[in-house]
């Protein structure tokens, strides 16, 4: 029987998997549901559903492994909010609703809530203003600053912000993993339209990814395969250095990057950077090789 023709677990493919590339776009939609005001399970639970059709309580806890009563709890949750209805069965099955109605739903129920925070910034200000500061400011010389970073969340946030206050350019060098995580968070887009000085290396094996076709080659460059596929990190303007401890060879919970301003380790990098960049070959050189 063909794969296609099998009931997948789309949730728990591995990296070495023909199909990871499903996953990873599991994981930006999960990421994405998270931010309308779903828990990860909650939207875990939603996209089976959405997949895998309808399903009663028992056959959910089963096949996404959750807790019984976690379980019941989240889909009365999903259920309340209106983007998961019951089936006038027994025993009761639930089914999603289709995604773009949903969104819609949820974008509805964010935007009431921020309409009452809104309503809230002014008085929360002026109580702020009110309270004194308990310290006097003094002019201490300026420390070099650094910052851990956990979970691809908060890692690929701080690079869009990074390359979106860029002034003069960036550089990220990555292995596929890292760029295919990048792809799916949008990350690459705003990387790939900027009009700044930007350069990205990639470590890759003989096959490269399909989205690369649509990126702009000669800000692109393939690492040799003699060199480390293990490093990933991101430089803005030579001030600011993202470097992954952790990369896209490990679970997305479990990515782990540090941020610093510090000036030495900046340069360090820099130098590996741009040796990186001339060992390197172009997008049309590594065809060539591939070719012949």
């Amino acid at each position: 029987m063909d794969w296609e023709e099998k009931p997948i677990n789309i949730v728990n493919f591995t990296p070495d998997s023909k199909l990871y590339e499903y996953k990873l776009g599991i994981e930006r939609i999960t990421d994405d549901l998270v931010k309308f005001g779903l828990t990860k399970s909650q939207a875990k639970v939603f996209i089976y559903l959405g997949k895998y059709g309808s399903k009663t309580s028992p056959e959910v806890c089963k096949d996404l492994k959750l807790p019984r009563t976690e379980t019941y709890h989240i889909l009365n949750v999903l259920t309340n909010r209106g983007i998961v209805v019951n089936e006038f069965s027994h025993p009761t099955m639930y089914s999603a609703i289709q995604m773009e109605v949903a969104i819609k739903i949820m974008i509805q129920t964010e935007q009431a809530k921020i309409g009452m925070l809104a309503e809230k910034e002014k008085e929360i200000t002026k109580l702020w203003n009110k309270i004194p500061l308990f310290f006097t400011p003094t002019c201490k010389p300026e420390f070099e600053k650094f910052q851990m970073l956990q979970g691809l969340p908060r890692i690929h946030s701080k690079m869009k912000n990074m390359i979106s206050n860029a002034k003069v350019g960036c550089k990220l060098l990555c292995g596929v993993k890292d760029l295919s995580r990048f792809y799916y968070s949008n990350l690459l887009e705003s990387f790939d339209s900027s009009t700044l000085d930007l350069k990205l290396i990639i470590s890759t094996e003989d096959v490269m990814p399909e989205f690369m076709a649509k990126m702009n080659k000669l800000k692109i460059k393939i690492l040799p395969q003699t060199m480390a596929r293990n490093q990933c990190f991101l430089i803005k303007d030579d001030e600011e250095l993202l470097i992954f401890l952790r990369n896209a060879n490990f679970p997305a919970k479990e990515i782990f990057a540090f941020w610093t301003d510090s000036k030495s380790l900046i340069e360090s990098i820099k130098l590996l950077f741009n040796y990186s960049w001339k060992s390197s070959k172009t997008v049309e050189q590594k065809q060539l090789m591939i070719q012949n």
